[in-house]
């Protein structure tokens, strides 16, 4: 058997403290070393013969000394003890105060009335090779990082209170490690043990995640007639498992004779992320269509139609395409529930547990203590799986849940946003996803499949940047077109809304850039400028950043668009001072030359500007001349802005006065034969013809989110939502 020794600095041992070696502990449960060999400083022995609340009046601590190595495990060495850690005894007598006051981990143990504690904190190594869930003494934490073990153990205060020395050889002598539900059977009450070190917790469940559709138009397709029915739905039978990472405590307290709290805690001023390069993410089966079925089930009004039953019968999609939607779909998936579950792990305070449980040891069936066993090894899995509702819900028997962060998530919400190129063009969801090509955006975490002519110009290009401008401008001229179709009346999409996004990622984020990204949430409405200016004081700079900017467009915003008042349009001027109005805000004056001369000429020489058109006039409007070095670079810039807002005010007023002959036309006629008259056919080809001629004069750059910004604003400025996420920083508006 083990042995456990406490000294002074010369060997001798410390008369005051007695170790019961016949008690149960982890230390020696756990020992694969002959002898723990503690020495003490001279403070603690002086005060070692003194009662408890004597010695500790105020909480204290005395440094300890291993004078060699020390190894735990199962069957094998895991944790090395070693005299390079640290190691200490603490004492807390003080009512209503933290035993966790100084610690990393600092949420709250309360010392109750009459109790006092003496703790054994030790530090070691978990060994190369050893990490995750594979040893008993892992806890899921990674190889060759610090592990911290504490053991608080409770004593009764007045008549017959131990001394400081009796309290600190019960502590050693019962040492707890939650490693196992045998080890925390051996808690007294009040009695606190913990692990704490840097790792992964792995989770999994069932999710309810929304599937919404963003029906847009092509430029490259005709356009068919009829009613376009979607809805928005949740989507059944999605599982998945997440590897959360991040320094993190396991502690567990008995509360009462038959219960104990088992929690799992962040540290102070961290923040746990999901990390999905470790995760196996949403489950899908090799050949298995269930996804894309439920996906489909989800967004279609009627997903038992002849159309979409066609599609998984001979003649239908082959296991090749099928595959290829299938894996978009859990691609998007994973990547909408981490960004739902990251932004629920940031929002964890302090003071807050990840996951938190009341466990009745006596009433655990089999099921629920192996369930145990492995989350204390870092393995939630067979916990979370049994979530289904809010906090206070019984899990299993003896498991009862207090809180876990999975809960403030399924609160939130999670949805997939799946964008639909094409459809307004097919009208049918079937006739899209019989021709469709699945466009690569791993970044936004959209599903966006487009009609073959546009999924393959965006997806030929290889570069990842120009490919997101390619997506970028191809939404925008969507959305300019849909927007045209629904208020012209010649494609019904009563009761659903188009979108459009702006996303942007920067590798080492610098306060400028994080001051561009938070006035783009300013020029959406949705934070003031003194929010924006208090975020930037507190940002420390670095590390990667992504902000991801969009807006809705419903009937109402795109007859915004167009019509001032039923029957009355708005003017070209309307839309070129919406233009200069949203590039002046998204500029800052004070970043360079090339940006100071842009504001300067929305701001003072518009009217002059607008005179000259684009081109290389504007230079020397601006003051520039050829032998300025930076004359060619600035006046290109000025000759791209002037000829976008020119550009968008003309396609605009185009679009606006198509869609009113469209609107007259239709409104004199007879509503039953309109549809397959010749007529209303020449119609609608000349107002795709007219809107595929104006959006190809499109030279838009897509760096800022300016096209978003005057669509929005001219849309009436509501239906917008942003995230922002950088290091130490997240921003979720609304």
């Amino acid at each position: 058997m083990a042995d456990i020794q406490l000294t002074d600095d010369l060997g001798k041992s410390v008369p005051d403290v007695k170790i019961d070696l016949s008690q149960p502990s982890s230390l020696l449960r756990y020992a694969r070393t002959e002898l723990l060999h503690v020495a003490v400083a001279p403070d603690f022995i002086a005060q070692a013969s003194q009662p408890l609340t004597t010695a500790a009046p105020n909480p204290i601590s005395f440094q300890l000394t291993l004078q060699h190595g020390f190894q735990l495990g199962n069957t094998k060495p895991e944790i090395d003890l070693t005299p390079s850690f640290q190691a200490a005894i603490r004492a807390n007598t003080t009512e209503g105060s933290n035993l966790f006051e100084d610690d990393p981990f600092t949420v709250v143990s309360t010392v109750p009335n009459n109790t006092g504690y003496v703790s054994l904190a030790l530090e070691g190594s978990l060994d190369l090779g050893m990490s995750g869930s594979s040893g008993g003494l892992t806890f899921g934490f990674d190889a060759n990082h610090t592990v911290g073990l504490e053991y608080w153990k409770a004593f009764p205060l007045g008549n017959g209170e131990p001394t400081l020395g009796q309290a600190t050889g019960a502590a050693i002598s019962g040492f707890v490690i939650p490693a196992g539900l045998e080890d925390l059977k051996l808690l007294g009450i009040n009695d606190v043990c913990t692990a704490s070190g840097q790792g992964s917790l792995t989770i999994s469940g069932g999710f309810d995640v929304s599937a919404t559709p963003n029906p847009l138009a092509s430029v490259d397709l005709p356009l068919k007639a009829g009613k376009l029915e979607l809805k928005t739905s949740v989507m059944a039978g999605i599982t998945a498992a997440f590897t959360i990472a991040g320094s993190y405590q396991i502690r567990a307290r008995r509360t009462s004779a038959d219960a104990i709290e088992i929690s799992f805690y962040k540290q102070r001023g961290t923040t746990l992320k999901i990390d999905l390069s470790a995760s196996a993410g949403v489950a899908v089966r090799a050949g298995d269509s269930d996804l894309l079925e439920s996906l489909l089930g989800a967004i279609s009004a009627d997903p038992n139609d002849d159309a979409t039953r066609k599609l998984f019968e001979d003649g239908g999609l082959s296991e090749d395409e099928i595959s290829t939607l299938t894996g978009a779909i859990k691609n998007s998936l994973d990547h909408s529930l981490q960004a739902s579950l990251d932004v629920a792990l940031s929002q964890i305070r302090d003071e807050q547990a990840a996951f938190q449980y009341e466990i009745r040891p006596a009433l655990l069936d089999a099921r629920a203590s192996a369930a145990l066993q492995q989350a204390l090894k870092g393995n939630l899995s067979g916990l979370t799986a049994l979530e289904t509702g809010g906090a206070d819900a019984t899990l299993a028997p003896g498991v009862k849940l207090i809180s876990s962060v999975l809960t403030t998530m399924r609160e939130r919400g999670t949805s997939l946003k799946l964008n639909l190129l094409g459809l307004v063009n097919f009208i049918s969801v079937a006739d899209l996803i019989r021709q469709c090509v699945v466009v690569k955006d791993p970044d936004t975490g959209d599903l966006t499949i487009a009609d073959r002519a546009t999924g393959e110009f965006i997806n030929a290009e290889t570069e990842p940047q120009r490919r997101h401008g390619a997506l970028r401008k191809a939404m925008f001229e969507s959305l300019m077109l849909t927007a045209t179709y629904r208020v012209s009346n010649t494609v019904s999409m009563t009761g659903l809304s188009s979108s459009n996004f702006h996303f942007a990622f920067n590798e080492t984020t610098k306060s400028p850039v994080l001051a561009d990204y938070l006035n783009w949430f300013v020029v959406m409405n949705l934070l003031t400028v003194q929010q924006k200016d208090d975020y930037l004081k507190h940002f420390a700079g670095g590390g990667p950043s992504t902000c991801l900017l969009r807006a809705e467009f419903d009937d109402d915003a795109c007859r915004s668009l167009f019509f001032r008042s039923p029957g009355q349009l708005w003017d070209r001027g309307h839309y070129l001072e919406i233009g200069r109005q949203a590039m002046r805000a998204l500029i800052d004056r004070n970043r360079d030359d090339s940006n100071r001369y842009r504001y300067d000429l929305l701001d003072r020489h518009w009217a002059d500007a607008l005179q000259i058109g684009p081109n290389d006039n504007l230079g020397p409007l601006m003051g520039l001349h050829s032998t300025d070095p930076r004359e060619f670079m600035i006046t290109q810039l000025l000759r791209s802005d002037v000829y976008t807002i020119d550009w968008w005010a003309t396609a605009m007023q185009t679009a606006g006065a198509s869609i009113l002959q469209m609107q007259q036309f239709l409104a004199g006629a007879n509503p039953l034969t309109v549809a397959g008259s010749p007529e209303f056919v020449s119609r609608r080809a000349q107002l795709q013809k007219t809107m595929a001629e104006v959006i190809r004069k499109s030279r838009m750059q897509f760096d800022e989110p300016w096209g978003l910004v005057s669509m929005f604003w001219a849309a009436g400025s509501k239906g917008a939502s942003a995230k922002l996420v950088t290091t130490g920083l997240l921003v979720v508006r609304p």
